[in-house]
């Protein structure tokens, strides 16, 4: 049975809180009662601390994230899309994309709370390694493990401002407008466009205008198809007199 849409985002989440509770239950038993926790460069002393104190520390840590991680996750399921602060949100606070954008939010937001927690769970692992002394208890380990932790999620930080959130191919053609779709049209001489409609010949249409001249109207039978020319002249009329004024010569 495959699990919820909703809760698949929160699956990197689910699998390393696992894997935290078998290393801590690891730890508890295999762990001795004083746990060395850093060692000098030089190998003549260390830190001690129990390991009541280390596991609390630890298991602390995970609810804490996990709390954190639970908050951040329904902040961003519920926030109006208008409020978040997303790159190219122009393009993904559109109503046809707000679903994948808030997809996209809850995985990003899924695995870096699993690369902390993770990051976790290996501190206890070379707690655990380093007990026996040898190359497994170097002082380095630790911080050779936290600058490639803080690095790293620098640079997956930097991926998802910018290639996280760069919009697909397909919505980034260019939908052809009316005035680019007139442009591609056919044009004859003077810029005149030849259009059609259907059951209808074709018309003229001068470039820019965009109106049509009406059509003329078919002759009838048995009129001359040439046009009309003017007629004879007609006769000399007197103007009529005007009251008041006398008759003219």
């Amino acid at each position: 049975m495959s699990a919820p849409r909703w809760i698949r985002p929160a699956a990197p989440v689910g699998v390393a809180v696992a894997g935290l509770v078998v290393v801590i239950v690891a730890a508890s038993s295999l762990l001795p009662d004083r746990v060395t926790i850093i060692r000098s460069p030089g190998g003549g002393g260390a830190a001690f601390a129990s390991r009541d104190d280390l596991l609390l520390v630890t298991a602390a840590t995970v609810l804490a994230l996990v709390v954190v991680y639970l908050l951040s996750a329904a902040a961003l399921a519920w926030t109006p899309v208008r409020h978040l602060l997303v790159p190219r949100g122009t393009h993904w606070k559109h109503a046809s994309r707000r679903r994948e954008l808030r997809r996209r939010l809850a995985v990003y937001l899924a695995r870096s709370t699993a690369a902390a927690l993770w990051f976790v769970a290996a501190l206890v692992v070379v707690a655990l390694l380093g007990q026996d002394g040898g190359i497994a208890g170097s002082w380095w380990i630790p911080l050779a493990l936290s600058i490639v932790y803080v690095v790293g999620m620098l640079v997956w930080f930097t991926w998802v401002l910018t290639a996280g959130f760069t919009p697909p191919r397909s919505t980034e053609r260019r939908v052809p407008t009316e005035r680019s779709a007139s442009r591609d049209e056919p044009r004859g001489p003077r810029g005149i466009v030849a259009t059609s409609a259907p059951g209808a010949g074709s018309r003229e249409v001068a470039g820019g205008a965009g109106r049509t001249p009406a059509p003329r109207p078919a002759p009838r039978p048995g009129e001359a198809s040439s046009p009309p020319t003017k007629g004879p002249p007609r006769p000399y009329q007197p103007r009529p007199q005007q009251r008041g004024l006398p008759p003219r010569d």
